[in-house]
C-alpha cells in the first residue's frame, strides 16, 4: 500500500491528502501548524529545517508547499531550502521514496500563443519561475526517482480570481489572443493521486506532467462566459496585451486520467 509523506497542507495539499485517503493510502503530512485533516498523521515541523524521524516506510514524497508570498525569498524558502532538507532526509532512507514536486506551468516562458508540452524548453520570464526551474533541476540532478508536476492556474472554491474579474463588469479586449490555462483544483489533486496510484500498479511515470485541463481558452472568452452566467452586462473596456501560451495535457491524458471538469465551462458552472 502506498504511504505518502505530504509536505505542505494548504488548499491543494489538503485535497491531495483527502483523495489519497479515499483511495486507501496511508498519509502523513508535515506542516508548521498543528491543524490537520482527519485520518492524516501530522508532523508539526518547519520543513526548511532538519527533518525529524518519520515513522513507517514512506513510498512517495509529495512536495506541495505554497510560498508565503510572491517574493523571491519566499520562493527560495519553499522550493530550494525545503528541497535541500528533503534530500538530506532521503539520503538516510534505506529505500528512498519517489519524489513528486508540485511546480508550475510558469516554468514555460513562451509568449506567442504557441503550444507547449513537457518536452518544450523551460524559458521562465519571471524571477520566481526561474527559482522553480532551479528547484526542478535540483531534483532532476539529485539521482533520486522524481517527477515534476506542473499545475496550470488553479480555480475552484476559495480560488475565485476570474470570478472577481468578471464581477468587476469590465469588457476584456485583446489586441492579440491571450490564452489562459486552468485546472479545477479537485481535478488537480485527483491527477496527482492518479499518477501515484499508477506508479504502484507498475506504470513508470515520466519525469514531468502538465496538470491542466484539455481546453486552453482565450481570457476574454472566459470572462465573457462568466459574465453571461452571472447576468453582468460588460461596461468599460479593459485592454489586455500580455503574452501567453497554450499548455498541452496530452501526456496526462495518455496516462489514463479522466477529468471531472475537462474545460473551464464545466468547472465554473459547478462553482456557480
Amino acid at each position: 500500500m502506498p504511504e505518502l509523506l505530504l509536505i505542505g497542507l494548504g488548499d491543494l495539499g489538503t485535497l491531495i491528502a483527502a483523495e489519497a485517503l479515499k483511495q486507501g493510502m496511508a498519509v502523513q503530512a508535515m506542516r508548521r501548524k498543528a491543524q490537520g485533516l482527519s485520518g492524516v498523521s501530522m508532523v508539526r515541523h518547519d520543513a526548511a529545517t532538519t527533518w525529524p524521524v518519520i515513522a513507517g516506510r514512506v513510498t512517495d514524497l509529495v512536495l506541495c508547499v505554497a510560498p508565503d508570498n510572491s517574493g523571491e525569498s519566499a520562493y527560495q524558502q519553499a522550493y530550494i531550502a525545503i528541497a535541500k532538507q528533503a534530500l538530506c532526509w532521503l539520503r538516510q532512507q534505506s529505500q528512498p521514496a519517489h519524489v513528486w514536486l508540485v511546480s508550475s506551468t510558469s516554468v514555460y516562458g513562451q509568449q506567442h500563443g504557441e503550444w507547449v508540452t513537457e518536452q518544450s524548453p523551460r524559458l521562465p520570464a519571471r524571477s520566481t519561475a526561474k527559482i522553480l526551474v532551479a528547484a526542478e533541476d535540483l531534483w532532476l540532478q539529485s539521482g533520486f526517482c522524481c517527477t515534476m508536476l506542473r499545475p496550470a492556474g488553479l480555480y475552484g472554491p476559495g480560488r475565485e480570481m476570474m470570478l472577481r474579474q468578471a464581477k468587476s463588469g469590465q469588457q476584456i479586449v485583446e489586441s492579440r489572443p491571450v490564452y489562459t490555462n486552468r485546472i479545477e483544483i479537485s481535478d488537480c489533486a485527483r491527477a496527482v493521486i492518479h499518477l501515484i496510484d499508477r506508479r504502484h500498479q507498475g506504470f513508470s511515470p515520466e519525469v514531468a506532467y502538465n496538470l491542466t485541463d484539455l481546453h486552453p481558452a482565450r481570457y476574454c472568452e472566459v470572462i465573457q462566459f462568466l459574465q453571461q452566467q452571472l447576468a453582468i452586462a460588460p461596461g468599460t473596456e479593459q485592454h489586455v496585451t500580455r503574452g501567453s501560451k497554450r499548455v498541452s495535457a496530452e501526456r496526462l491524458q495518455q496516462s489514463g486520467f479522466c477529468w471531472q471538469y475537462p474545460d473551464y465551462k464545466t468547472g465554473y458552472q459547478a462553482m456557480l
